[in-house]
């Protein structure tokens, strides 16, 4: 088995005026993204994407992607975004964010995985602007796109990045609280979570 994994595990605490929801969740919610192929000559790939709302509670959302292939000249892409906005005060902050990729005796496979997770907890309930929403929605139609695209490893990670870039940038300046769309909410933790791994 060929083992070669460039795995990143990146934490960042922001402090910038965030997040919004545009889909009700509860606690716990997973997003789970997993592309797998026995078949030689065979491409495969999948894509998971989630925005999740709740009020306090306990903050243990998964998200995850898996890929993995057994066979020749063949290859798996997985990717998982996930936004999990939270308002008042949680009990417990411990999302969990993962990537494996595994190539179980291949011959000449590529597998990818990439996950970004990005936690927001505010003073207040939110919602994403018109133009938050839009922006949003070309981010994910990107990256459907890049999971079916045979591309490299590192152009993959590129594309990827660029794309977790345009999340912050929405989750900084396109939120807004429910209750008054032209005031701020205030951000009282921000985090966002980096996996990746290729083989």
């Amino acid at each position: 088995m060929r083992r070669a994994p460039w795995a990143v595990a990146l934490l960042l605490t922001l402090a910038c005026a965030s997040p919004a929801g545009a889909q009700a969740g509860s606690p716990g919610h997973d997003n789970v993204a997993s592309a797998s192929t026995e078949t030689d000559g065979s491409r495969t790939s999948d894509f998971a994407w989630d925005v999740t709302q709740q009020r306090g509670g306990d903050v243990e959302e998964l998200n995850s992607a898996t890929a993995t292939a057994h066979c020749v000249d063949c290859g798996a892409t997985a990717i998982a975004f996930q936004i999990v906005l939270v308002s008042g005060t949680p009990d417990t902050v411990a999302p969990r964010n993962l990537a494996v990729a595994l190539n179980d005796r291949c011959t000449r496979c590529v597998v990818v995985a990439e996950a970004r997770q990005f936690v927001r907890v505010l003073d207040r309930p939110v919602k994403l602007t018109a133009a938050g929403r839009e922006e949003l929605a070309s981010v994910r139609q990107d990256l459907r796109g890049l999971a079916g695209d045979d591309l490299s490893p590192g152009a993959l990670h590129d594309a990827v990045e660029q794309d977790a870039a345009r999340v912050q940038a929405v989750l900084a300046t396109d939120v807004v609280p429910k209750s008054d769309p032209g005031g701020r909410a205030h951000v009282l933790a921000a985090r966002q979570f980096q996996a990746t791994d290729a083989d």
